[in-house]
Order: structure tokens, then C-alpha cells, then sequence
């Protein structure tokens, strides 16, 4: 059963995101978008809460955490498989918070985004 999430809001809309307790049940509110309203999206598990929620397809890039490599942050950077990934989460940032990055390879496997 899905609900509106009190800690997750959508990084566009700053609205309470859909939480779904499992990746089926996700599946089927997907679905349910696609046949009501021609929205085509992706289900994801959210790191913050755990839960599951859904993702725009087009606004969709995978990634995971590189295991070696760390941001200024301290934190570990995401890894994505590809090139075309990360220039395509790139241009999402530049288009959503005005972030100028850019691709790079990382030295132990997939590409990384850094500034300029």
C-alpha cells in the first residue's frame, strides 16, 4: 500500500514523494502511471529512508558507490557504469540546479562527475 513520505520530497517539485514498501508494489504504481496518465517511471529504493519511490524514466541514471574514491566531502563518490550515464546525470544537474560538471573515468572502473 502507498502513502505520501513525511521525510522525502522530490528534488523538482518539493512535494512528499510515494513511498511503496516493496519493489512490486512499486512496479504496480508505475504501472498504474503509465496506464492513467502516460507517465512513464522507474522504481527506485530511496537511501534516506529505505522505502521505495518513483523516478521519472528520463531522469532515471543509475549508479553505485565507489568503493575507493571520495568527494571533498569526505563522502564516497557515485559510480556510473558508463560515460553516456554520467554526462546524462551531469546535464540533469546543470538543468535542475545549474551544477556545471563533467564526466571522467575513475581509475578503479566506471565514471565519476566532477566540477568544471
Amino acid at each position: 500500500m502507498s502513502r505520501k513520505s513525511i521525510t522525502c520530497t522530490g528534488k523538482v517539485s518539493k512535494t512528499p514523494l510515494t513511498e511503496y514498501e516493496s519493489e512490486a508494489e512499486a512496479l504496480e504504481g508505475a504501472q498504474f502511471a503509465f496506464v492513467r496518465y502516460g507517465q512513464r517511471n522507474v522504481p527506485y529504493r530511496c537511501k534516506q529512508c529505505g522505502l521505495w519511490h518513483l523516478s521519472p524514466a528520463n531522469r532515471q541514471t543509475p549508479s553505485s558507490t565507489c568503493g575507493v574514491c571520495q568527494g571533498q566531502d569526505g563522502r564516497p563518490k557515485a559510480s556510473y557504469a558508463s560515460q553516456q550515464d554520467a554526462e546524462r546525470r551531469a546535464e540533469i544537474l546543470q538543468r535542475e540546479q545549474g551544477l556545471q560538471l563533467r564526466a571522467y573515468p575513475c581509475d578503479y572502473g566506471g565514471w565519476h562527475l566532477t566540477k568544471g
